[in-house]
């Protein structure tokens, strides 16, 4: 439901205010166990509240990840949703688990300074909370993965040009997508 606006929407700020080489002319949708999956630095992964893997995806998750990729698990609410991602992401990490983080983490500040992050769930009245993956499960380690629990903040991305949304927390939800994404090319 916010496919494709809000990956155009966010591509195109990336592609205007940093050096990245991003791909303006489409995006790709693939499946996990897809070796195309190798190419591509970051995997953005809506609604795994509802996600079932299958093992070869899991294999392929694992490889890619524990080669360098990096994954952002987004727009899901609630404890049965949340639960089903851990029980998913065991199947492809199961020697990991996930941390919260919060505004002191590196990746809040790889481009913008967040120091309160501000981005309430657009339509649902829930606490937006944060967790990562890290190898060795150690959280001054690389990042293999980061949720976005309670929150679905490409819905601001994929509204922003019509205005449905208050410009604060729209240019919230697009500095955390700006640093999300600096932080996984960079680190």
């Amino acid at each position: 439901h916010d496919y494709p606006a809000a990956d155009e929407n966010l591509s195109s700020i990336l592609d205007y205010i940093t050096n990245a080489r991003v791909r303006l002319d489409g995006t790709n949708v693939l499946d996990l166990d897809d070796p195309e999956i190798f190419q591509n630095p970051i995997l953005y992964v809506w609604e795994p509240g509802f996600w079932t893997i299958q093992a070869s995806e899991a294999e392929n998750l694992r490889k890619y990840l524990l080669k360098g990729g990096f994954v952002i698990f987004h727009d899901f609410v609630g404890p049965s949703h949340w639960a089903n991602l851990v029980d998913q992401m065991l199947r492809a990490l199961p020697d990991l688990y996930f941390q919260p983080i919060d505004e002191r983490h590196p990746i809040f500040h790889s481009f913008y300074d967040i120091t309160k992050i501000d981005v309430p769930h657009p339509s649902v009245n829930v606490t937006p909370a944060y967790f990562a993956m890290f190898e060795d499960n150690d959280p001054n380690g690389r990042m293999l993965a980061l949720a976005n629990h309670n929150n679905d903040i490409a819905e601001y991305w994929d509204w922003s040009a019509e205005g449905l949304y208050n410009p604060d927390p729209t240019s919230n939800a697009y500095r955390l997508g700006v640093n999300y994404f600096v932080y996984a090319l960079t680190h």
